[in-house]
C-alpha cells in the first residue's frame, strides 16, 4: 500500500455535520482562512506525494472508501491548500472540478486526531 496523502483532522467546522447529511466532507489545510473554519474538517498540513486517480482508496478513521471519480482541479488543491470536496456518493463523472467522489456507504463521524489519508493499494 502506498500512501498518497495522510493528515490527522485538527478542527471540526459547526457545519460538517449538516454536510454529511448531504453526503459531503470538505478537508483543508489547517492554516486556510477563517471563513472557511466553520465548513471543513481541518487537518494537518501534508505534502501529496503522488495525484489521486480512480481506484484509490480514502481513509477516514478506520472506514475506507473506494474512489469513483477525481475532478480535473481537486489534486492541485489537495497539494496547495490539503483540500477537496468528497462526495460519498459514487458516482463515476465528477460534479466539480474540486471534487473527489468515492463509493456510497456508511458515512464517517469526523473526530478530532482522526486520520484522513488517500492511498493506493499496489
Amino acid at each position: 500500500m502506498t500512501t498518497l496523502l495522510e493528515a490527522k483532522a485538527t478542527k471540526i467546522g459547526d457545519l460538517v455535520e449538516s454536510f454529511l447529511t448531504e453526503s459531503t466532507l470538505i478537508i483543508f489545510n489547517d492554516n486556510v482562512p477563517d471563513e472557511l473554519h466553520d465548513i471543513a474538517v481541518l487537518h494537518t498540513k501534508s505534502e501529496l506525494l503522488e495525484p489521486v486517480q480512480v481506484g484509490d482508496s480514502l481513509v477516514v478513521g478506520d472506514r475506507k472508501y473506494s474512489i469513483t471519480a477525481v475532478g480535473a482541479t481537486a489534486n492541485d488543491t489537495l497539494q496547495s491548500m490539503g483540500h477537496c470536496t468528497i462526495k460519498f456518493d459514487g458516482e463515476s463523472l465528477p460534479e466539480l472540478p474540486g471534487t473527489i467522489h468515492v463509493e456510497e456507504n456508511e458515512l464517517p463521524v469526523p473526530t478530532i486526531d482522526m486520520v484522513i489519508a488517500f492511498v493506493r493499494l499496489v
